[in-house]
């Protein structure tokens, strides 16, 4: 997505409170205006205002980069996501519509927050759900709540995949308007237009929240529209910063409180970690946050250095939710100065109490009852001086009640102070739910239970309230023969440690933090001998305090420093991991949390580091190992504490380019590669290793190279968390570019999708499998890359590292010289080139790449593989790919890149602008044929770097135009910047006129008085020579520029006109192949895990047919035509009397004319139901033995073994123009066809 950045002159400085002032005088303003009926009515509202183009929402592109939304250009993002789901999730016309239930599962980012608005504004119900639950938690959820789609992040696809299964809900991926490649047609059309009752509206559900589930599985909490805007209402007009995730109800109300009152929030990025620095570095470089929200471990973050301190001083208020804030930072806070609000509500009651007050007034952590709500609280003693805070029947926000007499009792205990009235102190929870100070929550019952199972200990209780990790009290037994604490602790540990394997990261008890109370401790407990908890925390609050002190500092170690610090900081790594396998071979710069250390095991590390380094009093952070994740940064860190220095200052960018081409282009002498003449290598075929291979130039090479029958295999590394997986996402990225349906059953054969990570030094891959790879793999093009040209150079690592990996398995391939490898370059790399002519050769100087991650990541990488050929003599070649365009056969190129969203204006504003640019295009498929070419070619040639670009340059002007209008499309030619004036001045809705979205871009380029000319020439004289049909390519043609506006105009351009009734969608699969393959077995297994009706179409044939059959005479087409209306006839009589979303029927189909004669279904039910025509092609064609046996197994059908023949005589391959054909390998396993099969058909039906 390309976002209009709202300029930042717009924010206006805040007028900030004189220190006179007191914090009573800023309080919660309502602002008046009309009042929203639903949450989208609000999005709308603020959309339409005179504000709707100052910034609302600020989220960063990487750590803090932020781009900034205005409430114009979120409605616009809502509405094209929302058309995207109103694929699968129908809009709701009327309120008499069914609302569902759509589960939300994912990171914090601007992605969920679109979603949810896009869910809503379709009339529907979010369901939040944390990302730290269970499955188990998850399908409660959803089964409780009825959802019937769960919206989920690609990072939880493995999740999702099993809650489907489960539950039956139906599953999408939350969808990214950032990702040019997942925007599809429909989002440039607008919602058909409804007529929803706001006053039955505002009566709906608009979320459900979850309870924390820390005591059984996490309860679904509902909140109505009327109750969650009564909620928002209640704001501060500050601009503000919030850490807390969405899927919380504190996190939901603060961005929406910041809609409501027309203030910017800035929301930190759901990618990063939470650490100091990148907290201070937003509110430093944004000094326009004048509050933050947070939880309190952000607030203790900040309170550990003096410049987290100054700066929260800084701001107008800090504010914390989520979990008590632990006094001593509290106090620390305030001592300096920092106007810390503390804020109390739950999702159930909405926003309650806060610790507003007069700035002479200290109590940070007493919440007041202000009198709004007075009327409504009351306190109920349950201990003496202990109260719980129960809400009664009338408070507006109030959404769920739990006693008879609708009131809500919160389990949320307090105590009063003792002078000021109405002030109450969080004290804990009545229930024994433990809740950390990052907010995480634990039941401490889990591990009490086991550890009370010994007969050595009397009673157990866990603590940690507040606090950054749990701990265990320990009361010995007066019976226990175990003479000392330590060998009870020794004693417990197996079992506390085995039910730590059971338990979330955050909720483990460490060995270190089992204490031992003396076997006579006094603790009061209830007449049935239990403890009483809270009475328990505040009779052992020292004891309690003791176990978290850092007193086991000594500055009487010895200093350590060097190669000795080093070692004895993978010495206590080697601890600390144990069970995560050798640390001994991890490098000193390797980022231990690859190794899948959590955060408990870097606690533990840190209390390691404490115990045994000398830091010259120096305090620790809390998260010093999350913000030093590395043996060397560790050290360097420690260094600085001890000798009282600062950070350091990061080196230049060619600095840091040079420094990553040493780690990863250094290799072992021992992985020398001993060169043999070329004579004396005989490769009569090649066996590929592909990554990349679910984008477009990726299934291009497997498609060409599959079809080669000098190729024997195509190996695609594919991220996925099976083999099943990874074929599927294969096959769709095949079929997305219409590619798939050409490949037969034998050329599918040659395709074996695995499941790898080449982050891992063995790919992801089981040591049999990498062993097995190395003795087969000739060649490895490596095409995956992360394409985000807002990550900086650091964030392209493990891309870099996975590169390495690959070059060090061809080193270990079994081959006289290894595989030979290609890596797949972008011009990028050598785009601030001096001159007009770029050679092909590594560029002079690091500072040629684009200034951007992506390319300079590239651009290191290039170096990797340079010095991998010339340290060890392996075939190593860089692809420097230029501009690929739309594909020759079919012109499918992505129509929201820029070039496409350029030519989209001709539709759009009737204009092109007249460019005096040079422009060098090449269609993928001539790309990925390239590519081949140069990666099979002799290795004793000449390509090293060579550059990929069409040789024949065009004029934008002078030749791309009038092919254009050749093409259809009509437009007036205007000079640039008429061009963007124009554009300017247009339609501002991005659904209707998606280039606006490009507007800033357009205008950075040609807005000015030196557009670029594209005079820079890649020389190209080497990839020719050894890529025919990149010498071959030719011009831009007429044709392809026909084939790709068609594609434009008919799958992405075309905007339906909107209908008020929304049309129903059935999908007819039809089962073909020659008798014998299995369409029969197929359609029966469909049928009954599916639901689905089958209709077998050997029962429809007439009985002519079947006498002729019978007598072994083939049919003619007048038969077959016959037969092909009726099954038509029944799908049809079927589709009418059946509410099913489709239909299973067997059809042999062998020509393509009888396809046809099909497909005419579509057109039969054109005005009421919309009537999807699929073919699953169950392929055994290069097999007629296979398909006679199976008919000789058959009994009593008419088809007889001898009719194969003129089966298979007749049988038509899918054509070039049959993409809604899926070819299946029918001589799999039966259990492997049926569930291929079963997977296509569940995708056809979503």
């Amino acid at each position: 997505m390309a976002t209009v950045r709202a300029p930042l002159e717009s924010l206006r400085p805040l007028a900030v409170p004189s220190p006179a002032t007191s914090i009573a005088e800023v309080k919660p303003v309502t602002i008046g205006a009309p009042a929203p009926s639903t949450i989208d009515e609000l999005i709308k509202l603020r959309a339409s205002e005179p504000e709707a183009d100052e910034p609302i929402i600020a989220y960063p592109n990487n750590d803090i980069d932020y781009v900034y939304y205005t409430p114009r250009q979120l409605n616009d993002l809502v509405e094209q996501v929302a058309v995207h789901y109103s694929k699968f999730i129908p809009q709701r016309i009327s309120s008499s519509d069914p609302v569902q239930v759509v589960g939300l599962l994912g990171p914090s980012d601007l992605d969920y927050l679109i979603t949810l608005l896009a869910v809503s504004r379709l009339g529907h119900t979010v369901l939040f759900l944390s990302t730290r639950i269970s499955e188990d938690a998850v399908v409660s959820l959803i089964q409780a709540t009825k959802a019937t789609t769960l919206l989920f992040n690609e990072s939880h696809r493995a999740l999702a995949a099993g809650v489907q299964e489960r539950t039956g809900a139906s599953t999408g991926l939350i969808h990214s308007p950032k990702n040019v490649s997942l925007i599809t047609s429909v989002e440039n059309q607008k919602l058909p237009s409804h007529n929803l009752d706001g006053a039955l509206e505002n009566k709906h559900v608009c979320w459900i929240i979850h309870s924390s589930g820390s005591t059984g599985h996490p309860k679904p909490i509902f909140q109505t529209h009327s109750g969650a805007l009564r909620n928002y209402a209640n704001n501060f007009g500050l601009r503000g910063y919030i850490t807390l995730p969405l899927y919380h109800a504190h996190g939901i109300s603060c961005v929406f409180r910041a809609i409501h009152s027309r203030k910017i929030i800035y929301m930190y990025c759901a990618k990063m970690p939470l650490t100091a620095h990148y907290l201070l570095a937003t509110l430093q470089e944004h000094r326009e946050i004048r509050v933050l929200y947070a939880v309190p471990y952000a607030l203790k973050l900040l309170s550990e250095s003096q410049d987290g301190l100054a700066t929260l001083k800084d701001l107008d208020l800090v504010m914390f939710g989520g979990s008590a804030c632990p006094k001593p930072i509290g106090d620390k806070l305030t001592q300096n100065g920092v106007l810390l609000v503390s804020h109390y509500g739950t999702t159930e009651t909405g926003q309650l109490m806060t610790s507003f007050r007069d700035r002479s007034d200290t109590a940070w952590d007493y919440l007041r009852a202000g009198p709004e709500l007075r009327p409504f609280l009351r306190m109920e003693e349950r201990s003496p001086g202990i109260y719980e805070l129960c809400v009664l029947p009338g408070w507006p926000s109030k959404v769920a009640s739990n006693r008879d007499d609708d009131s809500y009792a919160t389990k949320d205990l307090f105590e009063p102070h003792p002078t000021i009235p109405n002030a109450w102190r969080y004290y804990a929870r009545l229930d024994d739910t433990l809740v950390l100070e990052n907010g995480e929550k634990v039941n401490p019952l889990l591990i009490e239970d086991v550890a009370r199972d010994n007969p050595n200990v009397t009673d157990v209780v866990a603590f940690g309230a507040n606090k950054p990790y749990v701990g265990v009290f320990l009361v010995p037994a007066k019976t226990s023969t175990v003479k000392s604490d330590e060998e009870l602790v020794d004693l417990i540990w197996p079992a506390i440690d085995a039910c730590n394997e059971k338990m979330p990261a955050y909720a483990r008890v460490m060995k270190e933090m089992i204490k031992v109370l003396p076997s006579t401790a006094q603790y009061r407990t209830t007449d049935k001998g239990t403890v009483i908890r809270s009475a328990f925390y505040r009779d052992f609050a020292d004891q309690i305090e003791d176990a978290y002190r850092d007193d086991s500092i000594n500055e009487n170690l010895p200093v350590i420093e060097g190669p000795e610090l080093l070692a004895h900081l993978r010495q206590l790594l080697t601890d600390v991991v144990v069970g995560n396998g050798d640390v001994a071979d991890v490098k000193d710069d390797t980022d231990l949390f690859s190794l899948g250390i959590d955060s408990l095991q870097s606690l533990k590390l840190r209390m390691s580091i404490m115990k045994t380094v000398n830091l010259a009093g120096a305090a620790l952070p809390q998260n010093f190992v999350f913000e030093n994740p590395s043996l060397q940064a560790m050290a360097s860190a420690l260094n600085r504490l001890r000798l009282g220095r600062g950070a350091d200052v990061q080196p230049d960018i060619e600095t840091r380019m040079t420094a990553l081409i040493e780690k990863y282009g250094t290799f072992d002498q021992s992985a020398i590669v001993k060169k043999r003449n070329s004579s004396d290598i005989v490769e009569t075929s090649q066996n590929v290793l592909l990554t990349g291979a679910t984008g477009s130039l990726g299934a291009h090479i497997v498609s060409q190279l599959a079809l080669s029958p000098k190729c024997k295999a195509v190996y695609c590394l594919v991220r996925a968390n099976s083999k099943e997986s990874a074929a599927k996402r294969v096959r769709q990225s095949l079929q997305a570019r219409n590619l798939y349906h050409t490949l037969s059953a034998t050329t599918q054969r040659k395709i074996v999708a695995l499941p790898a990570d080449t982050t891992d030094p063995q790919l992801g891959l089981s040591e049999e499998t990498y062993t097995h790879l190395t003795s087969q793999i000739t060649q490895v093009i490596h095409c995956a890359w992360s394409v985000n040209f807002n990550m900086t150079l650091e964030s392209f690592s493990d891309c870099i590292a996975g590169t390495r990996h690959l070059l060090d398995f061809c080193l270990t391939a079994d081959r006289p010289n290894g595989a030979a490898f290609a890596f797949c370059s972008s011009v990028s790399t050598t785009a601030r080139t001096p001159g007009n002519s770029v050679p092909e050769a590594l560029p002079e100087s690091l500072s040629y790449a684009q200034n951007m991650g992506y390319a300079q990541s590239k651009l290191v990488t290039e170096h990797v593989v340079r010095r991998a050929a010339q340290q060890t003599g392996l075939t190593a070649r860089v692809l420097r790919i230029g501009q690929i365009i739309a594909d020759t056969i079919h012109g499918i190129w992505n129509a929201s890149e820029a070039i496409p969203m350029t030519f989209q204006t001709a539709e759009t504003i009737n204009a092109l602008p007249k460019l005096d640019e040079l422009v060098s295009w090449t269609p993928v498929d001539i790309i990925a044929s390239s590519v081949i070419d140069l990666t099979l070619a002799p290795s004793d040639s000449a390509v090293e770097v060579v550059n990929i670009t069409n040789p024949t340059l065009i004029h934008w002007t002078t030749d791309l135009l009038p092919l254009l209008h050749e093409s259809g499309l009509i437009f007036d030619e205007l000079p640039a910047r008429e061009w963007v004036d124009k554009l300017r001045r247009s339609e501002q809705d991005p659904v209707a006129n998606p280039p606006i979205k490009l507007l800033e871009f357009f205008a950075s380029k040609y807005d000015n008085d030196n557009p670029p000319t594209g005079r820079r020439v890649f020389e190209t004289s080497i990839a020719q020579a050894h890529a025919s049909s990149l010498r071959e390519a030719g011009a831009v043609s007429k044709t392809l520029v026909e084939r790709f506006v068609n594609y434009f105009r008919t799958s992405c351009w075309a905007t339906p006109l909107a209908t008020t009734e929304k049309q129903e969608r059935r999908s007819v699969i039809f089962l073909t192949g020659p008798c014998g393959s299995g369409k029969s077995t197929v359609g029966v297994s469909l049928a009954e895990k599916l639901g689905l009706p089958l209709i077998e179409g050997d029962d429809i044939h007439t009985r002519t047919a079947r006498q002729k059959m019978h007598k072994l005479q083939p049919l003619d087409d007048a038969d077959r035509f016959t037969w092909l209306a009726h099954i038509r006839g029944a799908v049809a009589d079927r589709i009418a009397s059946t509410g099913a979303p489709g239909a299973i029927v067997t059809c042999s189909a062998l020509r393509k004319t009888y396809r046809d004669e099909l497909r005419k279904l579509s057109e039969l039910f054109k005005e009421d139901v919309e009537v999807i025509v699929r073919f699953i092609f169950l392929d055994t064609s290069d097999d007629s033995n296979a398909l006679m046996q199976r008919l000789h197994m058959r009994q009593g059908h008419y088809m007889k073994p001898e009719m194969v023949k003129s089966q298979i005589e007749i049988l038509e391959q899918p054509r070039e123009s049959e993409s809604d054909m899926v070819p299946v390998d029918a001589k799999q396993s039966k259990e492997a066809v049926l569930k291929e099969v079963e997977g296509i058909v569940r995708d056809i039906l979503e």
